[in-house]
Protein backbone atom coordinates (compact mmCIF):
# COMPACT_ATOMS: atom_id res chain seq x y z
CA UNK A 1 0.00 0.00 0.00
CA UNK A 2 3.21 2.59 0.99
CA UNK A 3 3.77 1.70 -2.40
CA UNK A 4 0.86 2.90 -4.28
CA UNK A 5 0.50 5.82 -2.26
CA UNK A 6 4.53 6.78 -3.06
CA UNK A 7 3.45 6.57 -6.25
CA UNK A 8 0.07 9.02 -6.59
CA UNK A 9 2.63 11.52 -4.59
CA UNK A 10 4.87 11.52 -7.49
CA UNK A 11 2.36 11.08 -10.12
CA UNK A 12 0.65 14.51 -8.42
CA UNK A 13 4.19 16.17 -8.74
CA UNK A 14 4.94 15.13 -12.34
CA UNK A 15 1.04 16.52 -13.11
CA UNK A 16 2.27 19.76 -11.28
CA UNK A 17 5.04 20.06 -13.54
CA UNK A 18 3.28 19.01 -16.87
CA UNK A 19 0.72 21.83 -15.69
CA UNK A 20 3.19 24.65 -14.82
CA UNK A 21 4.96 23.99 -18.74
CA UNK A 22 1.70 23.66 -20.24
CA UNK A 23 0.70 27.48 -18.66
CA UNK A 24 3.97 28.66 -19.44
CA UNK A 25 4.14 27.39 -23.06
CA UNK A 26 0.58 29.05 -23.20
CA UNK A 27 1.74 32.34 -21.79
CA UNK A 28 4.04 32.47 -24.53
CA UNK A 29 2.11 31.45 -26.86
CA UNK A 30 -0.24 34.43 -26.30
CA UNK A 31 2.48 36.62 -25.99
CA UNK A 32 3.52 35.57 -29.57
CA UNK A 33 0.31 36.17 -30.71
CA UNK A 34 -0.34 39.52 -29.56
CA UNK A 35 2.97 40.94 -31.03
CA UNK A 36 1.76 39.41 -34.08
CA UNK A 37 -1.40 41.14 -34.10
CA UNK A 38 -0.01 44.06 -33.70
CA UNK A 39 2.87 43.58 -36.31
CA UNK A 40 0.23 43.07 -38.50
CA UNK A 41 -2.94 45.52 -37.38
CA UNK A 42 0.54 47.99 -38.08
CA UNK A 43 1.54 46.65 -41.53
CA UNK A 44 -2.46 47.64 -42.30
CA UNK A 45 -2.89 50.90 -40.95
CA UNK A 46 0.17 51.99 -43.30
CA UNK A 47 -2.55 50.81 -46.43
CA UNK A 48 0.11 48.96 -48.12
CA UNK A 49 -1.68 46.93 -51.17
CA UNK A 50 -1.07 43.66 -50.61
CA UNK A 51 -0.33 41.00 -53.59
CA UNK A 52 -2.56 37.91 -53.91
CA UNK A 53 -0.36 35.07 -52.50
CA UNK A 54 -0.11 38.08 -49.12
CA UNK A 55 -4.41 38.13 -48.99
CA UNK A 56 -4.61 34.46 -49.12
CA UNK A 57 -2.40 33.62 -46.35
CA UNK A 58 -3.82 35.93 -44.29
CA UNK A 59 -7.43 35.30 -45.13
CA UNK A 60 -6.67 31.73 -44.57
CA UNK A 61 -5.16 31.74 -41.43
CA UNK A 62 -7.65 33.89 -40.09
CA UNK A 63 -10.22 31.39 -41.30
CA UNK A 64 -8.41 28.55 -39.33
CA UNK A 65 -7.75 30.63 -36.27
CA UNK A 66 -11.10 31.70 -36.29
CA UNK A 67 -12.69 27.55 -36.75
CA UNK A 68 -10.65 26.62 -33.88
CA UNK A 69 -11.11 29.59 -31.37
CA UNK A 70 -15.02 28.82 -32.06
CA UNK A 71 -14.69 25.38 -31.44
CA UNK A 72 -12.48 25.88 -28.30
CA UNK A 73 -15.12 28.44 -27.15
CA UNK A 74 -18.06 26.10 -27.38
CA UNK A 75 -16.15 23.34 -25.67
CA UNK A 76 -15.49 25.67 -22.77
CA UNK A 77 -18.75 27.29 -22.50
CA UNK A 78 -20.31 23.35 -22.61
CA UNK A 79 -17.84 22.22 -19.97
CA UNK A 80 -18.91 25.29 -17.76
CA UNK A 81 -22.30 24.41 -18.13
CA UNK A 82 -21.31 21.14 -16.58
Amino acid sequence: MAHLAVETVVAQIARAVADKKDKNKTDTTLREFCKCAVALRNVLRQDRSLNVEELLLMDNHFQVLQMVYLRWKRKQQGLSTD
